[in-house]
This record gives C-alpha cells, sequence and structure tokens, in this order.
C-alpha cells in the first residue's frame, strides 16, 4: 500500500512543543535519523526494570545497525513517535513504536518506552492514543503488544486506553491486542484534542 503522506496527520516533518503538567516543556514528533545520539543517550536513563520491561532481557548499549534501525524509518512499515525535553538537559523522554508484520500489513506491534523520572505523568496514555491514531491512517487493523507477564504497568496503561484483547498467555511472555474497528478513533482525537488543546485545529483537518 502506498501512503499520500500529504493526507497524513502524522506526516514526515511533524512536530510540536507542549507543556505538560504545568511543569515539563516538551516536544512530540516523529523519531528521525538525527536522534541516534538521543536514543542512545536514554538507554542509560533507564533503570533496569524498565530495561528489562522494555526488551525483556538486559541492555547496556546499541549498536550501530540497532541505531539506525532505530531511527531510519519509512514512516509506515515503521513508524515512531518520541517525545524530548524542549530545554533544560534537553533528554529524550518516551518513544512509541509501531512496526508492520511482514507477513499480514494490516497488523503491527507496539513497543513504548517512558524514562523513569517521567513516568506515571499520563504520557503513556497519550502515546498510546497518537499510536491508534498513526495506525488507523495508515489502514491498520490490529495493533499487538507483547511484553513479559509481570510487566502489569503496561497492561494497566493498554487497558486504560481501550479494549485489549488476550491473544498469548506463557511464563515467557504475554500478547494483547486492539482491534481497530473496535475503537472509537473519534473519541481518540477528542482526548488527544483536550490532552494538547494547541492541536485541536489540526487534528480534525483529517
Amino acid at each position: 500500500m502506498t501512503i499520500n503522506n500529504s493526507s497524513l496527520y502524522f506526516h514526515p516533518h511533524f512536530a510540536t512543543e507542549f507543556q505538560w503538567a504545568k511543569k515539563y516543556n516538551l516536544r512530540l514528533g516523529l523519531v528521525t535519523p538525527d536522534k541516534k545520539s538521543k536514543i542512545s543517550q536514554g538507554l542509560r536513563n533507564l533503570s533496569h526494570e524498565t530495561i528489562r520491561f522494555r526488551f525483556m532481557g538486559p541492555k547496556k548499549e546499541f549498536t550501530k545497525s540497532e541505531l539506525e534501525y532505530l531511527t531510519e524509518l519509512d514512516g509506515n512499515n515503521h513508524f515512531a513517535l518520541g517525545i524530548e525535553e524542549v530545554n533544560g538537559r534537553e533528554r529524550g523522554v518516551a518513544i512509541v513504536r509501531m512496526v508492520k508484520s511482514h507477513t499480514h500489513p494490516d497488523v503491527a506491534e507496539i513497543a513504548i518506552v517512558i524514562i523513569d523520572e517521567y513516568q506515571n505523568l499520563g504520557l503513556g496514555t497519550l502515546l498510546i492514543e497518537a499510536i491508534i491514531l498513526a495506525a488507523s491512517e495508515r489502514e491498520i487493523k490490529t495493533l499487538s503488544f507483547s511484553f513479559l507477564p509481570t510487566n502489569t504497568t503496561i497492561l494497566k496503561l493498554i487497558q486504560n486506553v481501550a479494549v485489549a484483547e488476550l491473544k498469548t498467555n506463557t511464563v515467557d511472555m504475554v500478547q494483547y491486542v486492539y482491534q481497530l474497528d473496535k475503537i472509537d478513533i473519534k473519541k481518540i482525537r477528542e482526548k488527544i484534542a483536550q490532552k494538547l488543546p494547541e492541536l485541536a485545529k489540526f487534528l480534525y483537518k483529517f
């Protein structure tokens, strides 16, 4: 499927600055190749537990090829949104990533990570809502989340945003999915607009 970038809300040059929790000045935008060093540094800002939950095991650093994979994206088969600080230390704060299945292009795997300092502030919910919107405009029908059974935080997060169906439950991994035809995309847009009023007039153009 060929995507017309001009018709997308989350187009290749999308970026917006916003204030969060009346305290943090942040920027939401697509992950681009120039973010390699910020992503590499971001790994050092994660606790051992957060790393284990995100990568399902230990992770000390990214290789060159991994950083290329994580940042050189086509925006369709592999799409990612990141949040970074606008001032101060200008750290990378969070990333949500969506990768389409090679065999089922209407299915995509989702992964999300937030540095510990910014957890439990609602940014995870914002990013999950944003990735649902990005998936819907790319004609994806199913979003899949795979994680360790002990990661109850991500389970609560995805269940808080929309109805998630359990597909796999083993000792090593659980998998939940969103079926986008069961999610009210209009309500998702409304929720994002309420949290980021500066985006409201743009969200409803698409």
